[in-house]
């Protein structure tokens, strides 16, 4: 059965909700200089950016950056399992969650879990709120949203039921998120063994199949 099943079994009868901003903490993060070629240099931090949103877990970015661009720029680091909400253009309302600390860039607004409302609750309002985010965008140029309307968004008060989706969510969650980083190694094992086996350099002339 779908969380989003679940997600509104459980909280379509509740009428009390606080603001978002008064609930969690929300952040930013920012683009370290492209003229600096050392924030990129031997970088382990992903830097996540708006296209990379796409409703799933984030295991890994296209692009890093090291400990120095994080320490000498907008960008930081943000705790595993936040909740990413792009802002700008054609992805606004677009989300994703983080596996690992990951950094963003200035298009995104994080939310960060805690005891009351955790990463599991965060997700899935966030997922059944994409429309209302979308609908929120304003500006003739780009549509965007900004994280004062995000902080504006109505969430759930009883915590309570929080925790009972919790309890649901969790297991599943995780099996997700094992899966989605499975993946990612089964990808990075397929590039990396393509190649060598097209150029033969890995021979498989005697394996049976």
């Amino acid at each position: 059965m779908q969380l989003s099943h679940f997600y509104h079994q459980i909280f379509d009868v509740e009428n009390d909700y606080v603001e978002l901003g008064s609930a969690i903490k929300t952040t930013s993060g920012g683009t370290p200089s492209r003229k600096r070629d050392d924030f990129y240099k031997e970088a382990q931090n992903c830097w996540v950016k708006s296209k990379e949103l796409t409703g799933s877990y984030i295991v890994d970015t296209e692009e890093k950056i090291n400990d120095m661009a994080i320490e000498k720029s907008a960008a930081k680091l943000l705790p595993a399992h936040s909740v990413l909400i792009a802002m700008y253009g054609a992805t606004v309302g677009e989300y994703a969650i983080t596996v690992k600390p990951m950094a963003c860039n200035q298009a995104i607004c994080a939310l960060l879990p805690n005891e009351t409302y955790p990463y599991t609750y965060l997700y899935q309002m966030t997922k059944e709120s994409k429309s209302q985010l979308m609908n929120m965008a304003v500006g003739s140029a780009q549509q965007n949203i900004s994280q004062v309307l995000i902080k504006q968004l109505s969430i759930h008060a009883n915590v309570d039921k929080i925790r009972e989706f919790d309890f649901i969510a969790k297991p599943m969650h995780e099996k997700i998120e094992a899966l989605c980083k499975e993946c990612v190694i089964l990808g990075n094992l397929r590039d990396t063994l393509l190649p060598r086996l097209m150029s033969s350099k890995i021979d498989v002339s005697d394996i049976e199949i």
